[in-house]
């Protein structure tokens, strides 16, 4: 009789017995194994013989593989059993379910899939800046405009893989200015991240026409989203005929008793479609200033832009009247610049507010006529690319 007793330890390396011990009890393990590969032994004290099982099978079935083979292995070796104890466990660690879902959500954040616009800030001697600020959706590119914000969950490397599909070094982006395509932008390498939860910002040299006046601000545009060969942009100055008629106008929209009171702070003349003489782009305030932050007490804004006809003067194609104090949210627009993209006219307002300043935009589809324009994309105001530009 051979007995096994809770001091027999066995070596899984060599696979017998310590000195003393018969390789019977070993050979009953190895049969086990053999019979069930779903079932390892760990070899240790006896009486702590641990049964591991693949969570595939049932316990009922290894208890019954297991008592066959023993009940084999006794017909040749008579065993009495000294104590050991036998349990089922999952081979595998528990698993943090949670984690495990928590993980795919930050592996699965995407980046923008389709076309970016860029604003861009330029230097007299071509160097650049620029970030993104809107991805351009629709059936037509740019008919529907989404902000550029990185999720709340990232992994982390979202921002790399941002930065080398939109960012990388050498790739070429078209300028694009009072409608018009200006130039090429270059953009160089090691963007910066100036903010947690918004773009890089890259640096690039502008190509421009020679003969070109460098504008501040330009936009952007991937070859797919522009079009066009370079051509020089003139800057056109405003006119008597906009510093009279601007006043007369701008009492009508308000249409409030204080109206007389409006001062205009912004006027930029806009070429309009094909027109020989240009429209203009105008904001006036009442008890403002175009500034970030609230007004000391009730406050007016108008923004209009409004097309010259030679039988009536300036008439009004798109107007945006606000009224607020230091309790309601401020909104004060002023007109930046005109980008043509395959869905239509896109116009692009700087956008005050009780915190800070961003962008604004307005579609008029080639296919719309005048006056059917409104405010659209506003830009969020954790991301203002024109403060991100102005940062160092």
């Amino acid at each position: 009789m051979l007995r096994v007793t809770p001091a027999c330890v066995v070596s899984r390396a060599a696979g017998v017995m310590e000195e003393g011990y018969r390789c019977q009890f070993d050979l009953t393990l190895l049969l086990v194994e053999k019979a069930n590969p779903s079932l390892r032994f760990t070899r240790g004290k006896v009486d702590a013989v641990t049964v591991l099982r693949d969570m595939k099978h049932t316990r009922a079935r290894a208890g019954r593989t297991l008592a066959g083979v023993v009940l084999l292995a006794t017909t040749a070796c008579e065993i009495e059993w000294g104590g050991g104890s036998i349990a089922f466990e999952d081979p595998a660690p528990p698993t943090d379910t949670t984690a495990i879902a928590e993980e795919a959500d930050v592996r699965l954040a995407p980046i923008p899939d389709g076309p970016l616009l860029f604003l861009a800030r330029l230097n007299p001697d071509g160097s650049a800046r620029l970030v993104p600020v809107a991805g351009l959706h629709g059936e037509a590119i740019g008919a529907d405009l989404t902000s550029v914000v990185f999720p709340d969950s990232v992994d982390e490397g979202y921002r790399a893989r941002f930065d080398s599909t939109f960012l990388a070094a050498g790739a070429e982006l078209q300028l694009h200015a009072s409608g018009e395509r200006i130039g090429t932008l270059i953009l160089g390498a090691s963007p910066v991240a100036s903010a947690a939860g918004c773009p890089s910002v890259a640096r690039g040299r502008a190509l421009l026409m020679p003969g070109q006046t460098v504008p501040r601000y330009a936009f952007a545009l991937p070859a797919v989203a522009g079009g066009g060969t370079p051509a020089i942009v003139s800057a056109i100055q405003p006119t008597r005929r906009m510093s009279v008629a601007g006043p007369v106008l701008a009492e009508r929209l308000i249409n409030d008793p204080r109206a007389f009171l409006a001062q205009r702070v912004a006027l930029t003349p806009v070429q309009l479609r094909d027109d020989t003489i240009p429209g203009m782009a105008a904001t006036y305030l009442v008890s403002d200033s175009l500034a970030a932050g609230p007004p000391a007490g009730d406050a007016i804004s108008l923004f209009f832009l409004a097309q010259f006809d030679a039988a009536t003067g300036y008439r009004p194609l798109w107007q945006e009247v606000r009224r607020y104090n230091s309790a309601t949210d401020k909104e004060v627009f002023e007109y930046l610049d005109w980008i043509r993209l395959p869905a239509g006219r896109l116009d692009v307002l700087r956008r005050y507010g009780g915190t800070g300043v961003g962008l604004a935009t307005s579609l008029l589809p080639e296919a719309s006529g005048p006056g059917s324009q409104e405010v659209g994309w506003v830009e969020p105001a954790e991301c203002s690319a024109l403060e991100l530009l102005e940062s160092p």
